[in-house]
């Protein structure tokens, strides 16, 4: 038994980060034993990487199952030969063996070159606060490692893991196992979790709030949904296509360039402005139409909708009638082509706009007249 008592809280917590340091570096040593086990059990048949029977072997030694011995076994061999540099991490202390075996496992899908790449980013900025914000560091910097790659393993898992399955639990409960769409995943937790804390949680906790908000959906009931928001951060130049530099998806972490354009096109924009390292430095108070849409007004209003203005549609601002903080919706509904000059005309005088129809503008003077707009028709015919 370790004697404790006579610890102080210093005293306890210095003990458990040796501690802490020591299994890491007994964890390194376990990865080169294995590594030099299946070094010295070559395969013996074709499709394998260690002999038959190497895992059982290890299995026996180190009590667990064989099959936990083999994925140890190949864990190993992926580290020692591929990743020198989380092994020296992990030797040292400075990430543990869950972290080790993420780099390890999630940088399986690229070549060396890109692995170490990965594992050079990644490292340089230490363990990160807990385990899920260094699996996530991961997992986005392995998306920037082959963008290509990356999105052709999005479309693949897409179509072969996206499904609804249950899982049978103990205590007459069950378990749905729901895989989507990252976008679809943040957008459908967002609104249950928005939907959640509308209830009196008084005498439940959120997490069953979650779940009543969940099935009052599946089953169709009324229910007064917030509005709620998914943000994607992308370069201006991934949007036009001159790049593909991954954008990022709030709540999930890095998405592939194609991903990104697929939720732009029919989104909100507001302008980001961020340093060359990535730290935000402002923000527009403005949202933008999505391109689809903006095109649209584009095509229906043709000029700038100010009467007596021939500005092109394609060189004007397309704007909120009512405006978005006042709850105007970005719609073919609320918005209008309106040149720079025109729409600051709106914005810092008293002529009032207003949209009845869609695309139907009624303008009102300082002097109390109103002139009711169309758009010019096309002539088809």
């Amino acid at each position: 038994m370790f004697e404790t008592r006579s610890l102080d809280r210093e005293q306890v917590l210095s003990r458990l980060a040796r501690n802490a340091r020591v299994r890491a570096s007994l964890d390194a040593e376990d990865a080169c034993l294995l590594a030099r086990f299946a070094e010295l059990s070559p395969p013996n048949r074709d499709g394998i990487r260690v002999a038959d029977g190497a895992a059982e072997e290890i299995a026996i030694e180190t009590q667990v199952s064989p099959r936990v011995a083999l994925a140890k076994l190949l864990q190993a061999q992926e580290m020692v030969n591929r990743l020198p540099a989380t092994l020296t991490a992990l030797e040292a202390g400075h990430i543990d063996a869950d972290r080790a075996a993420t780099l390890t496992k999630q940088t399986t899908v690229l070549s060396d070159d890109q692995a170490r790449w990965v594992e050079q980013r990644v490292l340089e900025r230490g363990p990160r606060a807990d385990h899920s914000r260094f699996r996530r560091a991961v997992r986005d910097t392995v998306t920037r490692a082959d963008v290509t790659a990356a999105d052709q393993r999005r479309q693949r898992a897409r179509e072969e893991e996206r499904g609804i399955t249950m899982v049978d639990l103990p205590d007459g409960l069950a378990q749905l196992k729901i895989t989507l769409d990252a976008a679809e995943a943040v957008t459908a937790f967002n609104q249950i979790d928005a939907l959640a804390k509308q209830r009196n949680t008084k005498d439940r906790s959120l997490k069953q709030c979650r779940a009543d908000a969940f099935i009052d959906l599946v089953a169709g009931k009324d229910l007064k949904r917030p509005a709620i928001a998914t943000n994607v951060m992308v370069p201006m130049t991934t949007l036009a296509g001159l790049t593909n530099t991954p954008g990022e998806l709030s709540g999930y972490g890095a998405i592939t360039a194609e991903h990104a354009r697929e939720l732009a096109r029919d989104s909100t924009w507001r302008r980001i402005l961020t340093d060359p390292a990535g730290h935000v430095l402002e923000v527009s108070h403005r949202r933008f139409a999505p391109p689809s849409l903006k095109r649209h007004i584009q095509l229906r209003d043709r000029t700038c909708r100010q009467p007596g203005c021939e500005e092109p549609a394609e060189r004007t601002e397309i704007d909120h009638t009512q405006r978005h903080t006042d709850h105007g919706e970005t719609s073919v509904a609320n918005l209008a082509a309106l040149c720079k000059k025109h729409n600051l005309l709106k914005e810092r005088s008293t002529w009032k706009i207003e949209q009845p129809h869609p695309g139907t503008l009624t303008f009102t003077t300082p002097s109390g007249k109103t002139h009711t707009t169309q758009p010019e028709p096309y002539e088809l015919e």
